[in-house]
């Protein structure tokens, strides 16, 4: 009778995975249910094979996913924009709560904010902590 259940469960997590090939949605899914099969098979009550399905899928989830996720990263596009953070620059604008400043690194002109959204004054020595998009997250350097 339950059979039939742990089979259905296997199959529809294991087409929501294949939906989502890289998204590690419900692979634990499977395996849980294939643990609640070998249940069965030892003629445990329904009950225990529902807390063994959640140990496994559970365990399966907190052993693999944090491994997974290392080699699964999508859309990450390496450049050689992250070699100016940690660098020491001058402002050559003001950034205020109004306005972005700029600063010039490697002879490009980037638009920048203040990390901690204080304003910072022209001439000013900052250090780039960040990217985000196309703006230079900066912090003042201490005089």
């Amino acid at each position: 009778m339950y059979f039939g259940l742990w089979i259905l469960v296997f199959l529809g997590a294991l087409v929501v995975e294949l939906a989502t090939a890289t998204s590690l949605v419900s692979i634990w899914f499977c395996v849980g249910a294939l643990f609640a099969l070998g249940a069965l098979a030892l003629n445990l009550a329904f009950i225990w094979q529902v807390v063994i399905f959640f140990a496994a899928s559970l365990i399966c989830l907190a052993a693999i996913r944090p491994m997974a996720s290392q080699y699964l990263r999508g859309n990450i596009v390496a450049t050689n924009a992250d070699r100016v953070i940690g660098r020491h620059v001058q402002l050559l604008k003001d950034i205020t709560g109004e306005a972005w400043g700029e600063l010039k690194v490697n002879g490009v002109v980037w638009n920048a904010i203040s990390v901690d959204g204080h304003p910072i004054v022209e001439g000013s020595l900052v250090e780039i902590v960040a990217i985000e998009g196309a703006k230079l997250l900066v912090k003042k350097i201490e005089d």
